[in-house]
Parts: C-alpha cells; sequence; structure tokens
C-alpha cells in the first residue's frame, strides 16, 4: 500500500501529516542518521528501505557527504517528492520503485529504514529479512531501523500507547478520534517489541544496540561483525 493510500493524504502534505501521527519524528530522523557511526567501515553506499520523502536518506547524506544512496519505495508518487527533496543531493542518489521486500539488496555499507520495517508482517518473515539484509552489508557494515519497538509486556505496551494516542488527538477530534485513526493501521502495521527485535537481529549474526528510545519508539542497530566470518 502506498503511503498516501495508508495515511489518506497525498505526497506533498505527508512530511505535516506525519508529526501530527507521530512524537519525535525529527528527532528519530535524525537518530536514525546519527547511528550510521556505529560502522565499522567506511561508510560509501546506503540503502533505504522505504525511502518515502527522503528525510532520512538527506539527513544521511548531510551526515556522511561523500557517501551515496540506494532508495527502494513502492509509491511512484512519494519518489517524486522524495527527488524535490533530495535537492541537489539527488545526484548521489539513485530511487527505485519497488517493495524492498522483494527488490534485490544491493551489497552496501549500510542499511538504513524508518517507520518501514514494521510493515513486514510476522516474525518468521522479519527474520528472513534481516538475514538478507545481512548477506547484503559488508563486513562492518551497519543496519540501522528508527520504529515503533514497544514494550514487552500489554501493561508497558498500553501506558506508551496512550502517550501517543494524547500527541495524535489535538488532530484527530480527540482521544476517541485518534485511536480510530490507530486502529484503522492494523491491517498494515505489525509492531515487535523491542525485545523481539533485538534477539531476531542477533539470531541473524548482527551485534545489537539500542541508542535512542522515547516509548514506544527506537532506534535499534545492527552491526555486522568486521570478519567474515557470522557471529
Amino acid at each position: 500500500m502506498s503511503a498516501a493510500s495508508h495515511l489518506a493524504v497525498s505526497p506533498a502534505g505527508y512530511d505535516r501529516r506525519i508529526r501530527q501521527y507521530l512524537p519525535h519524528y525529527d528527532e528519530l530522523i535524525a537518530e536514525t542518521a546519527r547511528a550510521l557511526r556505529y560502522a565499522l567501515r567506511r561508510i560509501r553506499l546506503i540503502v533505504d528501505l522505504g525511502v518515502g520523502t527522503a528525510a532520512l536518506s538527506r539527513a544521511c547524506l548531510d551526515a556522511i557527504p561523500s557517501a551515496r544512496v540506494y532508495g527502494i519505495d513502492e509509491d511512484a508518487a512519494m519518489l517524486a517528492v522524495a527527488r524535490l527533496r533530495l535537492g541537489r543531493r539527488a545526484s548521489r542518489a539513485k530511487l527505485i520503485t519497488g517493495s524492498f521486500l522483494s527488490t534485490p539488496i544491493p551489497a552496501c555499507d549500510a542499511v538504513v529504514a524508518t517507520y518501514a520495517l514494521h510493515h513486514i508482517k510476522s516474525v518468521r518473515a522479519k527474520q528472513a529479512f534481516y538475514a538478507r539484509c545481512f548477506r547484503a552489508l559488508r563486513p562492518g557494515g551497519v543496519l540501522v531501523s528508527g520504529d515503533c519497538a514497544p514494550a514487552s509486556t500489554g501493561r508497558g505496551f498500553a501506558e506508551e500507547l496512550d502517550g501517543w494516542i494524547a500527541h495524535m488527538a489535538p488532530t484527530c477530534g480527540g482521544t476517541s478520534g485518534a485511536r480510530r485513526v490507530y486502529e484503522s493501521w492494523g491491517d498494515e502495521d505489525t509492531y515487535q517489541t523491542l525485545a523481539v527485535e533485538q534477539r531476531l537481529l542477533a539470531r541473524a549474526g548482527f551485534h545489537v544496540d539500542v541508542p535512542w528510545r522515547r516509548s514506544p519508539f527506537a532506534v535499534i542497530v545492527g552491526v555486522r561483525p568486521a570478519s567474515t566470518a557470522r557471529g
């Protein structure tokens, strides 16, 4: 599903609406780009999964001016917005129309995503996807995902969700309206807990860290060891 359909907003209005829906949006983008410092190698090529309007790609290119971006998104209209946002940086980016779940990931030094990997529907599918990312990364490369990664207990996530709903309420017709909007995403969004995300990355062979969290959102880092052996 395109972002425009999923959020009921045109691509041009995406940036304004996403900030109404997601607390800490700008901070999470910045911290995801900042986490590229966890890489154990020079970063030349960054693959951005679900590149959207290129907010993250732009932050990554600003952080590492010598890098290039390979961006994947199935929404062609969003990619048009992304090219505009990148401006002069567009010469350092290749944007591909396609689903990151099926589009081949090229050999790279970093894989990044924000608010994208929750579209992977099951634990099994996400485990397989992380294994794909591990294989695509060169030794010392890094996978960085900024997304919703809730608490492991139902009570913990319920408390975190209350804060999320409170953020949305002023632009969604109050608390009940915000909850209806959140629930409407249920067919598309699957949030794995922070503990599960860490376990899946470790099983794929990554060394895992969490440099930033504002519940229920987190930036999770997986580093492929610098040696060619897994583990």
